[in-house]
């Protein structure tokens, strides 16, 4: 029932969502500012296929870090369900 009380694991758990968040969505601000520069710029056949390429992997990355949060939640939700059931002694 210890980890029931934990107050300062509460406090951790959401400030490392907010802060995911965060980071995430000032990411994706600055990966768009840095994709309207770079279109601006001619760098040859082969320099703007690999900035599309690049941008491209930057875009699915970001697509799959929005799932890093969702999975902690899932994980201190469950963490808090087996507590709590192995405090009743099931």
């Amino acid at each position: 029932m210890r980890l029931l009380k934990n107050k300062k694991g509460d406090v951790a758990l959401v400030t490392m969502l907010i802060t995911l968040a965060i980071i995430i969505v000032v990411g994706l601000i600055v990966t768009g500012n840095l994709y309207s520069t770079a279109t601006n710029m001619d760098l040859g056949t082969q320099g703007n296929s690999t900035r599309t390429t690049l941008f491209n992997n930057i875009y699915s990355a970001f697509n799959l870090a929005v799932i890093i949060p969702i999975v902690a939640a899932a994980g201190a939700i469950m963490g808090v369900i087996f507590t709590y059931f192995q405090g009743k002694g099931t």
